[in-house]
């Protein structure tokens, strides 16, 4: 009699296949029974590692930020080399993964990952300022724009929903949390609009000053 090796089950493993199953047939037509047909087990075996379809999720998110993480590696450099990395390391996540953009913006809460994420933006925000504040508006006139123009580039006409600070988060991480949330909408608008152009009038300085001559 032959048998068939088969790797066990884990949460790595069903969130992966998840995530594979959402870049196939989107978010939308994922459910517990038909990933378990893709990993040619019955749907009450996933329970054995997530809780429930909100869990797996969860698990989903925690596998976007992970890879992330992995993909802005430990660039050494001034602030704008750290923001830059993170950007592009989210941008290119999300690009890889476009059906699943919407768990990327709006992970779950408690997510390890997305703390560590979070962490990396506070670190390069204190590379560019100690005052929590200027570092506040700097990245969250960032992340609009990254986010922006990811909601662009996938069509998705949700708004990004800001997470609530885990109590057991870096406290570092809770107070540039907190200062964010006292950014009227008015100033981060104001703020943002402002940044961008003053970013276009240095980055096309040379087309800009000839025009004007």
């Amino acid at each position: 009699m032959a048998f068939t090796d088969r790797l066990p089950l884990t949460r790595q493993r069903v969130a992966d296949a998840a995530l594979s199953f959402i870049d196939t047939h989107g978010l939308e037509g994922l459910s517990m029974r038909k990933l378990g047909a893709e990993l040619g087990v019955e749907a009450m075996s996933l329970y054995n590692h997530v809780d429930n379809k909100a869990d797996l999720l969860g698990a989903v998110a925690e596998t976007l930020y992970r890879d992330v993480l992995a993909a802005y590696g430990e660039p050494s450099g001034d602030w704008k080399v750290h923001a830059r990395a993170l950007c592009h390391a989210y941008v290119a996540v999300a690009a890889a993964h476009p059906r699943a953009v919407s768990l990327l913006i709006t992970p779950a809460s408690g997510s390890a990952s997305a703390q560590a994420f979070d962490q990396r933006i506070v670190g390069a925000a204190r590379l560019m300022s100690d005052d929590d504040r200027v570092g506040a508006l700097a990245f969250s006139t960032l992340s609009n724009w990254v986010i922006g123009t990811i909601v662009q580039q996938h069509g998705l006409m949700q708004a990004a929903i800001e997470r609530d600070a885990d109590a057991s988060a870096d406290e570092r991480v809770v107070s540039f949390q907190h200062a964010a949330e006292r950014l009227s909408d008015d100033e981060r608008f104001r703020e943002g609009l402002e940044t961008v152009l003053a970013g276009l009038e240095v980055r096309y300085d040379e087309a800009i000053g000839s025009r004007e001559s």
